[in-house]
């Protein structure tokens, strides 16, 4: 006869081992999401200033190329066609943005309340800088 009573049924194997698995994830995403805090926290001091624009943010056609960008990554979901109605704040009428606080959050992200991914790593300076162009356009609309 065999003992069975230190054997976890298949039920309880499968229960814990698929507890085990979620725990990992969440413990990996916490420790992700701790060190791009830390990451972001650090590259604060480093962003306070931003490059200069390469290029006259008043030309239109980097403005429309700025538009472009914005409408087909930026507008859907978060800030709405046009700049207005969308989940995060809107650009249409706001004189409020520097174009060198508009740039660094647009390359570095926000972690704050209305948190923002960073697009540096995925657009150049120049695509950067088309979309802070569209954006101050928006500001005048």
């Amino acid at each position: 006869m065999t003992d069975n009573t230190h054997q976890p049924s298949a039920r309880t194997w499968l229960r814990n081992s698929v507890l085990a698995a979620v725990v990992g994830v969440l413990g990996l995403a916490f420790t992700s999401l701790s060190g791009a805090s830390a990451v972001a926290a650090e590259a604060e001091g480093a962003h306070d200033k931003a490059p200069k624009p390469i290029f006259d943010l008043t030309d239109a056609a980097r403005i429309e190329a700025g538009k472009n960008r914005f409408n087909k990554v930026c507008a859907a979901y978060c800030h709405g066609i046009e700049g207005a109605g969308g989940r995060a704040p809107d650009f249409k009428g706001r004189t409020d943005l520097s174009v060198e606080e508009t740039y660094n959050t647009i390359f570095h992200g926000r972690t704050t309340s209305d948190v923002m991914p960073a697009w540096g790593e995925a657009y150049s300076a120049e695509q950067i800088w088309e979309l802070v162009a569209y954006i101050q356009y928006l500001g005048t609309q």
